[in-house]
């Protein structure tokens, strides 16, 4: 028999609403012990010890900070030995960094750590609440061997380094970034994509049960900056941000990561200063693209070519949300300009699959 750990911090499912319609999060109705409380009416039905809850903070996710990404991995690893499952509602305008940042900082994971939320609150007609609440019950207790961080959400599961938010209005709000396939789909019945599935458990080390089998690297850095390129950027601007004290950078570049780093001897303006300036100064960039089904290999044309010599590295087919959190990570956790060059193109859980 299994015990659940539901772990609240709030967004849409928890919200209440002010008499305009309006969402409000810090007056929420709705947190942990109400979410629990609806799945243990299923506990005897699907052989499960117990269900409990925590409500750890209760923010809009547009409001999360890095510190927040921290809490929620504390909170895991705190209980880790405890229970054999974890939930964590979530609003879902962030809920693509969190679900990366938790599986960075949480090494040889052997629990599944499931997130969900809801576009409609609970407690409003037509809330999709309980229903994400109720298949994420299902998806824990369908398989024995599962484990790692995933997003139950609408009728789809996905691996926690690929969730990208892709519609502020369907049910189905959530779709697994790049050309990978979900892990699983959800209806009268659960149907798992078994490559997806293995390939998502072969990233996730000695696969713990216990606390002292983890690896925790918990710290996230947020002197970083995301910027997109349009013609005409200038160079000065980067290097003006990298002397404020930005540690690293991302650009949005266009086509397969080629961003406007002239030859030398161009007439025109460029960003070949800047990129100059950090590789000189070891502040590291990753380039990814601005096409939406796009990848940056910075291999295809003469810009992306020049880009990767002066220092910058692709961001191959990482979704932005896994780029930030994983920059973030590799920052906070005292890895060397070097090592950040070799470790943003190596797949940690999952989040690179076009380079291989």
């Amino acid at each position: 028999m299994k015990k659940i750990l539901i772990i609240s911090t709030g967004g849409t499912i928890s919200q209440s609403h002010s008499d305009t319609g309006i969402a409000i999060s810090n007056d929420a109705s709705f947190k942990g012990d109400t979410f629990a409380n609806i799945l243990n009416s299923f506990k005897n039905k699907l052989n499960l010890d117990s269900i409990d809850s925590i409500t750890i903070m209760n923010k809009d996710s547009s409001n999360m900070i890095t510190k927040d990404w921290e809490l929620i991995v504390n909170s895991i690893y705190d209980k880790y030995d405890d229970y054999d499952a974890f939930i964590v509602t979530h609003g879902t305008n962030t809920m693509g960094y969190s679900t990366a940042a938790v599986s960075y900082a949480l090494g040889n994971l052997g629990k599944p750590i499931i997130f969900t939320g809801s576009q409609v609150s609970y407690g409003i007609l037509g809330t999709d609440a309980v229903i994400n609440l109720e298949n994420t019950l299902r998806v824990i207790t369908e398989k024995e061997q599962l484990a790692g961080v995933f997003l139950v959400f609408g009728s789809k599961i996905i691996t926690g380094t690929r969730v990208k938010k892709k519609t502020e209005f369907d049910y189905n709000a959530f779709k697994t970034f790049g050309r990978l396939e979900d892990i699983g789909h959800l209806g009268n019945s659960i149907i798992f994509n078994e490559n997806s599935l293995n390939m998502h458990l072969s990233y996730l080390g000695t696969k713990s049960k216990t606390k002292k089998g983890l690896e925790i690297k918990n710290n996230f850095d947020n002197n970083i900056i995301s910027l997109t390129e349009f013609p005409g950027l200038k160079s000065e601007y980067i290097v003006k941000l990298a002397e404020s004290g930005v540690k690293g950078f991302i650009l949005r570049a266009t086509g397969a990561g080629d961003p406007n780093v002239a030859p030398i001897n161009a007439n025109y303006p460029n960003l070949r200063e800047a990129f100059s300036y950090l590789q000189e100064h070891k502040i590291p960039i990753v380039v990814t693209t601005q096409a939406p089904d796009g990848m940056s290999s910075m291999s295809v044309n003469e810009p992306g070519i020049l880009a990767k010599e002066l220092g910058a590295i692709p961001a191959w087919d990482m979704s932005m949300e896994t780029i930030v959190t994983k920059l973030s990570w590799l920052i906070a956790n005292g890895y060397s300009y070097e090592e950040i060059q070799q470790l943003m193109v190596t797949s940690f859980r999952g989040e690179i699959d076009a380079m291989n």
